[in-house]
Formats: structure tokens, C-alpha cells, sequence
């Protein structure tokens, strides 16, 4: 099965601590494609981060992009995947 992988910019909720806002994600978005169809088969994320700053304390998060959701910890001012 033929695979692309690409850096793509999304939309995003990061909620967690008590708080909820917007957020820009940088990922890096992997499709697999079965045969010669043009649509993907199936779609995956990895490397994400969140691109714009805030003032959230560190903490457990919940980000939500896509239809995908990934669990991050905010450590030292710098969110994580867990």
C-alpha cells in the first residue's frame, strides 16, 4: 500500500486545568492509500506541537484536531505527547 507523509498546519481546542482555547498544531500527517484510489485508506498524526504560545501552567491536556484527540502534559512551559 503507497504511503505519503506531510507537515501539515490545523486547527485545534487544547482544554485541560480548567481552561479552553483555539490553537494552531503543526503535525505531521501520514496517509496510506489502497490500490490507485485518491483518497486515503486510512490518516495518522505524529510530531505534533502547538505553534502559538499562551499562559496555561503546566499541567495534563487534551488536544482536540481533526477528528483526533492526543493527550499532552505541559512540563517547564513546553507541551508534550504522553
Amino acid at each position: 500500500m503507497p504511503t505519503s507523509k506531510e507537515v501539515v498546519f490545523l486547527c485545534g481546542v487544547l482544554r485541560g486545568e480548567g481552561r479552553l482555547r483555539q490553537c494552531r498544531v503543526k503535525a505531521t500527517k501520514h496517509s496510506t492509500y489502497v490500490d490507485e484510489s485518491s483518497e486515503p485508506a486510512s490518516v495518522a498524526y505524529s510530531s505534533l506541537s502547538i505553534e502559538d504560545a499562551d499562559d496555561y501552567p503546566d499541567g495534563n491536556y487534551e488536544l482536540e484536531f481533526n477528528d483526533h484527540k492526543a493527550v499532552l502534559s505541559k512540563i517547564n512551559g513546553f507541551y508534550l505527547t504522553t
